[in-house]
């Protein structure tokens, strides 16, 4: 099975019915994207900056914006002498290994906080 299914299944069998809509599948991508950005080094101004800019503007298409975003994590990961796939395949080998109750209890706490369904 595709890495790509494997984990959208493994994210609806952890969080439930939720993790199937696409609100939340954005948001949580949204929420990873901000953690690689700080990690990253770049500053909470700069990204209010970037996302004033960006709804500002009309939204693009699904399918362009997922192509474009996965292109430029792609370039990203090239830049800092990774390999996508390989940090991909680590990252899920490892929250597989996490107990289910441990990501309950993270979804509780963003679910007190409004940013999660």
């Amino acid at each position: 099975m595709h890495r790509q299914k494997r984990i959208f299944d493994w994210s609806v069998e952890t969080y439930g019915p939720s993790a199937a809509t696409f609100d939340e599948r954005a948001l949580r991508f949204l929420e990873e994207a901000l953690e690689l950005a700080q990690a990253c080094g770049i500053e909470e101004d700069m990204v209010g900056r970037l996302a004033a800019r960006v709804y500002e503007q009309e939204p693009g298409p699904v399918f362009k914006e997922l192509g474009q975003t996965a292109l430029m994590l792609e370039a990203l990961s090239e830049c800092r002498n990774t390999d996508l796939d390989e940090a991909a395949n680590a990252e899920f080998e490892r929250i597989e290994g996490l107990p289910k109750s441990h990501f309950e209890a993270r979804h509780a706490a963003k679910v007190a906080r409004g940013i999660a369904s």
